[in-house]
């Protein structure tokens, strides 16, 4: 069934959940509203859940299409994380040097 949007957007239903997934999603809610200072909906947080995940899935696909050159060359890994080491230890010797 085609709803016009403004239709379908207003269509509510009910879901069923474990207890345990009520409390984590009462969880999500309640950081939501701190971070939003205001009150936050199931639906809300909800949505969050799944942009958050779809941001993830997105950063893995970039970091793939950066890194995935490297596959399971376990010596390349140990060396790019050799080189992330150096640079962020290179940074923070800046950074306390402007201090």
């Amino acid at each position: 069934m085609n709803l016009p949007t403004s239709v379908a957007e207003r269509v509510k239903t009910t879901i069923q959940v474990d207890e345990k997934t009520r409390k984590e999603l009462f969880r999500v809610v309640s950081e939501l509203e701190r971070e939003k200072g205001r009150r936050v909906t199931f639906d809300e947080a909800i949505m969050a859940l799944i942009e958050r995940e779809r941001a993830k899935e997105s950063a893995r696909a970039k970091f793939h299409s950066l890194y995935g050159t490297l596959g399971p060359d376990a010596k390349a890994w140990s060396e790019l994380r050799r080189l992330r080491r150096a640079e962020r230890d290179r940074l923070e010797r800046v950074v306390e040097a402007t201090r």
